[in-house]
């Protein structure tokens, strides 16, 4: 979720503090290609523990403060052919749908089956990415408000939605989907990533049962109080980065970030976290600009949320991490995502370092 920040091993996310700045103008450079070579061998995951995040509150934005989302310049296009094997003209995409085809009508590939040499063209050249926009969707939702009933249904109705949505990217690449659970809860318990809710955590995703964990009461105290009433904006993009770490898991990103630098130093480990943090805030985009129409994304309303988001940037939250990335790069992918609503421009695992920092 925005920036109470999500973790690297499962998906917590906790809010930092707020910090105002106009955000610079930054190059967000994602590239992405499709990979090559079929799946095979056992699922790996980043681990059982939830995805930590930031234990301070950002501070409300000013109502005459203005934060200037950034604009990066268009990302390159996908390209259909992997420049490894130009001899085939196949696309890794078009490859795994003949492959299901061959074996039946109904067969999905799972994402998360992979071997260790899979990892980096999971991450780097995924199916997913050639799914193309997301298309507008009607999401008809009650608006939220402090009442954890309220919020119950507004979150629920989202998820639906969000069910829909990626339900048919996913078939599209011909890729196996489950969706996620739902644990929306007033009062904290104890799941297979820990007690929830975790400390200085609102919300967080769990691979292990696939669940999205998000506090109807605490997810208010957590995202500078900002009113739902008034602003649901920055309640719909926690959930869609909550559910966008559940995309990453079946996609085989989560496993193959976490396979790559599981043995490796904390500074290593951190700068995966940032590129897979980066990417779920721009997949939340995506989302939100799918459904802008009927759940109300008005320019206001986002403007708070990007100046909100930016409020949780590793910077600005004086807790002394570096997993989720900047405050300016935090809220840059999400408005990267909303901008332009196309999965492949959320490569961050091909993004310049300083954009991800």
């Amino acid at each position: 979720m925005p920036r109470h920040r999500t973790d690297t091993s499962a998906g917590l996310m906790a809010f930092g503090a707020f910090g105002v700045l106009a955000l610079t103008l930054t190059a967000i450079v994602v590239a992405s290609n499709l990979a090559d070579g079929p799946d095979a061998a056992p699922a790996v995951g980043p681990g059982t523990g939830p995805k930590a995040t930031s234990d301070a509150d950002p501070a409300p934005p000013q109502d005459d403060t203005e934060v200037t989302p950034p604009k990066p310049p268009r990302p390159v296009r996908p390209r259909l052919r992997d420049p490894e094997t130009a001899s085939q003209p196949a696309s890794y995409a078009v490859r795994l749908a003949s492959q299901a085809r061959e074996n039946s009508a109904n067969v999905r590939v799972d994402l998360r089956r992979m071997r260790r040499s899979d990892t980096r063209a999971r991450l780097q050249r995924n199916p997913i990415y050639a799914t193309g926009v997301m298309s507008s969707m009607s999401c008809p939702a009650s608006r939220p408000s402090t009442s954890p009933a309220a919020m119950n249904r507004f979150l629920h109705a989202v998820t639906d939605c969000l069910d829909r949505a990626w339900a048919a990217k996913f078939a599209r690449a011909n890729a196996l989907f489950l969706k996620p659970r739902r644990i929306y809860y007033s009062r904290g318990g104890r799941g297979p990533c820990g007690t929830y809710p975790a400390a200085g955590a609102a919300a967080y995703y769990c691979p292990s049962n696939r669940g999205m964990y998000i506090g109807l009461s605490h997810v208010i105290e957590q995202s500078g109080r900002v009113d739902p009433a008034r602003n649901h904006v920055p309640y719909l993009t926690v959930l869609a980065h909550e559910y966008a770490h559940h995309v990453q898991s079946m996609a085989g990103i989560g496993g193959a970030w976490w396979w790559e630098v599981s043995g490796a130093s904390r500074k290593a480990q951190d700068a995966y976290s940032r590129r897979n943090e980066l990417q779920a805030q721009c997949l939340s985009g995506v989302f939100a600009r799918s459904v802008r129409s009927s759940l109300g994304v008005t320019a206001s309303r986002w403007q708070e949320t990007l100046r909100v988001d930016y409020g949780r940037g590793d910077d600005q939250n004086n807790l002394g991490l570096r997993d989720h990335g900047s405050g300016r790069n935090y809220a840059a992918w999400l408005h990267h995502g909303y901008r332009y609503g196309r999965i492949a421009y959320c490569n961050t695992w091909v993004a310049r370092a300083s954009d991800v920092s």
